[in-house]
């Protein structure tokens, strides 16, 4: 039988996969009788945990009181470091943005000036937070790949130099504050499914494109990382394989194919050669200016060379992503990263219609697609929520946040839960699934009851 700290880890985890619940609706799924569940409740919003979010409909009785997590309870820094800048917000526990600081557009070069200025955007929203909102910690959401602990970036796209650098530690020892760190596309996918417009989606996909291509993956709830945490990356599955070669070494990559610097070299060549286009011409034009940007935008507004490069990349990615499809399964695919979430006409739409004439007949229609609710918050968001989730992961830490003790830093903050703590929790987990499914079919007895 669980123990009363056992049963408030429960209770939280379930309001947590909800997004709100009501006291009876948590006494029923959890098989926790009613008394307890208030008394538990009481404590949880004393600490600061949850708080009340209106009431459910009325069926006739007394509307109950619905329960979401405190917004209020903690903030985080979360942070994003790709190739198309340096962002960093200051987000509550609700994925809310209280905060928020652009770094520069375009990262350094140089290593050391990469990880100054980002040490500088997170300096800045620490010191711009108000005395009572003060973060507890610092999330970091970067591009390439990390090590297992969420310690240390092994590599960055497109930086040879960059290799093993120790940014949580850098992170911690220049502001004081846990850190922890994980992609960047793999963060934007927490963040859509606990925050976004897939909130409370079991099984997703998260299709990003920015100066890249990768995808992060929801499988039943949680959020697959993979063995050593670098699961997702989409741009290198070969789709061609006498095709181009990728700066990963391999030919035929769809991140060599259909990425945006793709896109740009495809248009230059085509001009080069002479072929019509708005954007340009090869005696006209310093073709150094065309932009991805340009070219998807000369795509929507009829440009045949546009339009022609444009729905090549869009059908190789469209392709990749109905084998993805037929693979998992998911109930949703969420469009994010900067060109997505701009909403090229002609690109998303290409990608859209490749998918659904490729993808198997049973997945087509209850596949839905989705742009990303967060847009360019979504990375840095993530990068907050890891260390919320995090908390949850080892719930005495939340307790101890919550009665205003700070998180160690370091290398306490390292050690690793014991074994007893990782069973339990691991039940706990599995207690709060069963729940959700003992919930769903009540819910469906209750509804066909009133259809009869």
């Amino acid at each position: 039988m669980a123990n009363r700290f056992e049963n408030k880890v429960r209770i939280l985890d379930m309001i947590r996969e909800l997004g709100r619940a009501s006291r009876p609706m948590l006494s029923e799924s959890l098989d926790i009788n009613l008394p307890t569940i208030s008394n538990l409740t009481k404590e949880l919003i004393d600490a600061k945990l949850i708080t009340g979010d209106g009431f459910e409909k009325s069926e006739g009785g007394r509307r109950a009181e619905l329960l979401i997590l405190n917004p209020g309870f903690a903030t985080v820094i979360g942070l994003e470091m790709g190739l198309t800048g340096i962002r960093g917000v200051l987000a509550d526990l609700g994925g809310n943005v209280l905060d928020r600081v652009q770094g520069p557009d375009e990262i350094a070069l140089e290593k050391d000036a990469m990880v100054e200025s980002l040490l500088q955007v997170a300096e800045m929203l620490k010191s711009r937070a108000p005395a009572q909102r003060k973060p507890i910690g610092v999330g970091l959401g970067i591009s390439g790949l990390t090590d297992e602990n969420g310690r240390i970036s092994r590599e960055f796209p497109h930086r040879e130099l960059w290799k093993d650098v120790p940014l949580a530690q850098l992170l911690e020892q220049r502001l004081g504050l846990p850190a922890q760190l994980g992609n960047d596309v793999q963060s934007a996918t927490l963040a859509e499914r606990r925050h976004g417009g897939a909130r409370g989606a079991r099984d997703l996909l998260y299709l990003s494109i920015s100066h890249g291509i990768a995808c992060g993956i929801v499988v039943d709830g949680r959020l697959y990382v993979g063995a050593t945490r670098n699961a997702g990356e989409f741009g290198h599955t070969i789709v061609e394989p006498s095709g181009p070669i990728c700066y990963c070494g391999n030919y035929g990559c769809l991140e060599s194919l259909a990425s945006p610097s793709a896109v740009v070299n495809q248009a230059l060549d085509a001009i080069r050669k002479g072929v019509q286009s708005s954007m340009g011409s090869a005696t006209s034009l310093n073709l150094k200016s065309i932009s991805a940007e340009n070219v998807f935008r000369a795509a929507d507004e009829g440009d045949r060379l546009a339009t022609n490069v444009v729905t090549r990349a869009a059908e190789y990615i469209g392709l990749g992503l109905a084998n993805l499809v037929n693979f998992f399964n998911p109930e949703t695919i969420v469009f994010g990263g900067e060109v997505l979430v701009h909403g090229y006409r002609v690109f998303n739409e290409a990608i859209e219609r490749t998918f659904r004439a490729r993808v198997l007949p049973i997945l087509q229609q209850p596949t839905r697609i989705q742009i990303s609710a967060l847009g360019r918050d979504a990375v840095a968001i993530g990068g907050s929520m890891l260390i919320f989730e995090s908390l949850f992961d080892e719930p005495e830490k939340l307790f101890a946040v919550s009665e205003g003790r700070p998180l160690k830093v370091g290398h306490e903050a390292e050690k690793p839960p014991d074994k007893r703590g990782r069973k339990q929790r691991f039940q706990s987990v599995k207690e709060v699934e069963q729940g959700l499914s003992r919930w769903r079919r009540l819910s469906m007895n209750r509804q066909a009851t009133r259809d009869r």
